[in-house]
């Protein structure tokens, strides 16, 4: 009897490999899906790329323009504002008046009065809050006792009553006229006469609130010069 030996890998019918293969592989290969998914995912990722360069791109570019058109309507804004405060300074320097504007606190009140005056400026919290001193010459005090004055504006946190009570017996007795008046639209008391104080020369009270502003003159020689003060004037209920 002749005896058969079976080595592994051989064909014989109790083989370890498929008939037609090898265990040395070379029959064999990587899949074509697993090829063109490679392929693919590696365009995706070029393809990734170059989207990300032009979107940041666009966006530097888009951020560089919008700083541009930013700097464009700035420097314009500031242009304007100059070719404003140019127009406002030549009106000024053309205008004969200048003015004085009161704190907000105040009531922001704008007098206009010559620019060559002399001017003494008081501001309070309480009592008499303003205290405006105009003259053509200088401000003189003699004795702590200024001299005859043009114009005096004065804010007083006293109400229109109790001031007035100052002076009802001279108008009772006609030595003080009173005449209703209006200053800046709002209503208001024009005093002329013989004052308790021998300087003053005429009186015109505005009541504002609780409180009332008011503009006298110790000087006639003055007076035109008072009314235009007066005119001109510009009161905020």
């Amino acid at each position: 009897m002749d005896t058969q030996t079976l080595t592994p890998g051989s064909s014989g019918p109790f083989s370890t490999y498929p008939a037609g293969g090898s265990s040395g592989g070379g029959g064999g290969g990587k899949s074509p899906i697993l090829i063109v998914l490679l392929i693919l995912l590696g365009l995706g990722t070029i393809g990734f790329g170059i989207l990300t360069v032009t979107f940041a791109g666009k966006a530097t570019k888009a951020t560089k323009t919008a700083a541009a058109q930013k700097a464009t309507i700035e420097a314009k804004a500031r242009e304007d504002q100059k070719k404003l405060d140019d127009d406002a300074n030549a009106k000024a320097n053309e205008s004969p008046f200048r003015t004085y504007t009161a704190p907000q606190q105040f009531g922001s009140f704008v007098i206009s009065f010559p620019k060559d005056w002399s001017t003494n400026i008081d501001e309070e919290p309480s009592g008499t809050q303003v205290s405006l001193v105009l003259n053509p010459e200088s401000i003189r005090r003699v004795n702590g006792v200024n001299a005859v004055i043009a114009t005096k504006v004065n804010l007083f946190t006293t109400p229109k009553e109790r001031y007035m009570a100052a002076y009802a017996s001279p108008i009772k007795t006609g030595k003080i006229k009173q005449v209703e008046t209006t200053v800046s639209g709002q209503p208001a008391i024009d005093l002329t006469g013989i004052f308790p104080d021998p300087k003053l020369v005429r009186m015109v009270v505005v009541p504002i609130r609780d409180k009332v502003l008011v503009f006298s003159t110790e000087n006639a020689k003055y007076a035109s010069e008072f009314s235009q003060i007066l005119a001109q004037a510009t009161i905020i209920p």
